[in-house]
């Protein structure tokens, strides 16, 4: 009996040992990846430049991994290398980056169902997709606060790559963000004038950038891929300080700098990092995520280039990179809410939200009114004492 037990024992501890030193057969420590980028391809500096440094992080991080990329010049191509990656059934992912992959993945996840997909930018409600989406009003809020603290004329403008339901999501966020701080600001927009090439206009987004100064704007919101690129270039054109472009999805304030006043970045290297790793340690799983500013998806740049606007006074001794984020803890914790459609004026203001002051934010005072006038009727009373 005692022979048993102790035989059992040791088969127990034997194979205890070996499930602690052996990977699960879920996990892909070699895991095979394919990826489609959107239209506009590697060096964009923005969109699709995020998602390959996401790539890059999870090769870092796993020596095993091998990635297979395609660069699309359009939706019908997409769609095929799409395709051609799942039919090949070799992949443990295949990653569809962009709404333009939304076809595409929705179609081959139909045809290969044990094959495993991600999207970024939509929703596919299939069992074998995991779809990555970010709350772009809640960042570009943050921006459009910083735009409205930061404009001379107070005009600032937007440039959309496309007028889709996607790209007036940073658009909503961006006009409410200026109107909290000043609701009577004015925010001006329009879109790629090419649509054929909504993406990588560099010359057609120069064109709209230099119409807008024209118009006494100071200030441009570009989320348009690689045309926001020719903003920079208009904006460059005035002397520094006097006009600003605001970069999106990656940090692209080294792109002019200070010219560029902040980047509204968009965290698709950590969501596509994260859906490999996942891939890699056996967890991954069907679903929406949705990343805000709770879970670090999105939010504006350090302004390294601009820290002198950041770190300016502009009401109550705050600085605008204080009030930026208090904006956001406010995001967070419920106390605003960011309408991923609507451009009007939030419920709440700056200054009710913030302060109880009479100061406003459009035109803060450099000290307290009461204040002064209560220290000038002290002076006769002052005297009076210093004499007896």
């Amino acid at each position: 009996m005692r022979k048993s037990i102790l035989t059992i024992f040791t088969i127990f501890f034997v194979l205890t040992l070996l499930s602690s030193t052996v990977p699960s057969i879920a996990q892909k420590p070699n895991a095979k990846i394919a990826i489609v980028y959107s239209t506009g391809g590697l060096g964009d500096r923005s969109f699709n430049d995020a998602a390959f440094r996401g790539i890059e992080a999870a090769k870092n991080a796993h020596s095993g991994i091998t990635v297979a990329q395609a660069e699309p010049k359009g939706i019908t191509e997409i769609t095929q290398n799409i395709e051609t990656f799942a039919a090949a059934g070799t992949y443990d992912l295949v990653i569809g980056v962009g709404f333009t992959a939304t076809d595409g993945i929705n179609a081959s996840a139909t045809k290969h169902p044990s094959q495993k997909f991600m999207i970024i930018d939509s929703v596919v409600n299939l069992p074998n997709v995991d779809s990555v989406v970010f709350k772009e009003e809640q960042g570009s809020f943050l921006a459009g606060a910083m735009a409205a603290m930061t404009t001379k004329t107070n005009k600032i403008a937007f440039l959309g790559g496309l007028d889709i339901p996607l790209i007036n999501k940073f658009l909503a966020g961006y006009a409410q963000g200026a109107k909290y701080i000043n609701p009577n600001i004015t925010v001006l927009k329009t879109y790629s004038p090419n649509p054929s090439i909504p993406w990588t206009d560099i010359q057609g987004g120069k064109t709209v950038g230099l119409n807008f100064l024209a118009q006494g704007v100071d200030i441009i919101y570009a989320a348009a891929g690689g045309t926001g690129v020719g903003v920079m270039d208009a904006v460059a054109t005035k002397p520094k300080g006097t006009a600003y472009a605001i970069g999106v999805d990656s940090n692209q304030d080294y792109i002019k700098p200070g010219y560029v006043l902040t980047s509204m970045v968009k965290r698709v290297d950590v969501a596509v990092s994260n859906e490999i790793n996942k891939i890699v340690d056996g967890t991954w799983k069907n679903g929406v995520t949705s990343l805000g500013l709770k879970e670090n998806g999105v939010g504006i740049t350090d302004m390294n280039y601009t820290k002198t606007v950041r770190d300016g006074l502009f009401a109550n001794d705050l600085t605008r990179w204080n009030i930026t984020q208090n904006i956001r803890q406010e995001i967070i914790d419920g106390k605003i809410t960011v309408s991923a459609t609507s451009t009007n004026t939030p419920a709440t203001s700056f200054k009710v939200s913030f302060y109880n002051t009479t100061a406003t934010a459009t035109n803060p005072l450099p000290f307290n009114i009461l204040g002064f006038v209560f220290a000038i009727a002290l002076i006769p009373i002052l005297k009076k004492y210093k004499k007896n």
